[in-house]
Order: structure tokens, then sequence, then C-alpha cells
């Protein structure tokens, strides 16, 4: 008889427990000083969060983003604000494009699922404070291992395009140069995608420093296809810049006077992924958790 009230207890506790708990899903972004950068990124929490309501994904209980650098909300703050919410495990998918130094060295060393010294004294010196937690932390994939990318590409090009057939489309990006690999197929795979879409049959891309070569390497590229085209659309794959800017910034329209003056039109897009896909970044953002919560049952 005693045995059997000590197991019921024990069942008790047990299931008390279980009803308690809580898994998390952060999403992580690199995080930058600008207001204008922060605040599209910061808007995926609530809109995550209203799909939710609409979709609710079993298994999900709370919804939070996290900044890498930068700024607040820190991941270690957003890991400390789960904990105070008594979440027990937590699928941190990073917001990024491909693989990255940031994804494979920095983002596994803050959540303390990987130990590298090195990597640890450079976050120290950038004042990234590391998580300590016991809650186990799931670190999801990049946007690189889905159509995400692809499909936010195509609208902005949709909605720039007026003639495809007699249009180039040239795409930039800033990535790793250490895993230019997939780098060079993310924009190969967008550039297919968009052949395959759309009537447009001449499409270019490459990974371009941001800085004082944006107009050198961009310049050779234009040069290229208006040996094809007379319209060029210049899109940048970035999650909240824009290539309108740099160009600007860059004295683009004075470098490029030469092709205006052959009666070439080069558009370039005042649009980064975010917030002009920003719903497609949420649907992503469901997709992957949804995915992970199945390969629970399994």
């Amino acid at each position: 008889m005693i045995r059997k009230i000590i197991f019921s207890l024990l069942l008790a506790v047990l299931s008390a427990n279980f009803s308690q708990a809580k898994t998390a899903l952060v999403i992580i972004a690199h995080g930058s000083p600008m207001p204008s950068w922060r605040k599209p990124v910061l808007a995926m929490e609530q809109l995550v969060r209203e799909k939710l309501k609409t979709s609710p994904l079993k298994g999900i209980d709370y919804v939070r983003l996290a900044l890498m650098e930068y700024s607040e909300p820190s991941v270690a703050s957003v890991v400390s604000d789960c904990e105070a919410q008594g979440v027990d495990t937590i699928f941190a998918l990073p917001m990024f494009m491909a693989p990255s130094s940031h994804t494979e060295n920095d983002l596994p060393n803050i959540l303390g699922m990987k130990y590298n010294q090195y990597v640890r004294q450079e976050l120290a010196e950038e004042n990234t404070q590391l998580v300590s937690t016991d809650i186990p932390i799931i670190l999801g994939p990049t946007m690189y291992y889905s159509y995400v990318l692809e499909k936010a590409m195509l609208q902005q090009i949709t909605a720039l395009s007026e003639q495809p057939e007699q249009e180039a489309v040239i795409f930039l990006a800033h990535g790793d140069p250490e895993r230019c690999g997939f780098w060079n197929m993310m924009l190969e795979n967008v550039q297919n995608y968009i052949k395959e879409n759309t009537k447009i049959g001449y499409t270019a891309g490459k990974d371009i420093e941001m800085g004082h070569d944006f107009a050198n390497e961009l310049l050779p590229m234009l040069q290229q296809a208006t040996k094809e085209k007379k319209r060029i659309i210049v899109q940048g794959v970035y999650l909240t810049s824009d290539v309108k800017r740099m160009a600007d910034r860059h004295g683009m329209e004075e470098k490029q006077a030469e092709l205006t003056r052959q009666g070439i039109a080069i558009v370039y897009s005042d649009k980064g992924i975010l917030p002009a896909s920003s719903e497609l970044v949420a649907e992503w953002v469901l997709d992957e958790t949804r995915q992970w919560l199945d390969s629970r049952q399994k």
C-alpha cells in the first residue's frame, strides 16, 4: 500500500513537471548600432508571435528575438529571460543567410555549445557576454538550407521588372570569405530561381565588399551586362541593407555616366530582405521550427 502511494505521488510530480515544460523559440540576428537596421529585425519577434496566434505550433511556448552584437536584447540577456520564464529547452534559429564564422564559431561559443579560446577572446574584446545556463539549446540552420532567399529575391525582382526579356539582373551579397563556397552557391541558386520563374534570361551575382571597392567591383559587371541588355536591375541579397544607398554613397551615378549616355537604364533596388519580405522570413522561421518539433517525435 505504501509503495502504491509513493508511486502515485511520484507520477503526480512527474506529470506536474511535464505539464510545466516550456520550450522557447529564440531567433538570433547579427545586430547593428543603426536603429534603421534593428527596427525591421526586432519586428520579427512580434510578427512570429502574431502568426502563432492563428497557426500555433504545439510545443512552442515562448518567442524572443536576440541580437548577437552591438545592442540589446543580447543573446545572453534573452537566455536569462528564458530562465526566468521557466523555459527548459531553447530552439535557437540563426536569421543569417548562409553559414559563416558567425554561425559556425561565434554563436556556438556564445551559447556554450563550443569552446574555442581564440573565438572567445575576440568575443570578450567586443564585450559580447557568453551564455551560462543549464537549459539545453539546439541551434538551427541558416536560410541557406531553404528557399526563403530565392522567394524573397523573386518578390523584389518581380516588383522592379518591366520588360523581363530585355532586362538583366545583378545580385550582390557580402559574405564570409572563409566560406565563399556557400555564398557563391547561394547566389547561383538565387539566379537559377529567377530564371526559372521569370522571363529574365541574363543574371549575374557576386560577393563584393561594401567598402571602398564597391564601385570598382560593380562597374565591370554593369559593363558586361550592357552587352546583352539595355535595362539592368541591381539587387542586394542583404538582410536590411539596400544597394541604392550603397550606390549613392559610392557615386555610382557619376561612375556609370558613360553607360547612361548610351541609353542604358540601371535600377538599384532600395529594399533589403526585411521588411519587404518579412512575411516570407516569418514563415521560414515557423517552418524550420515545425521541422525541429517534428524531429523530436521520431
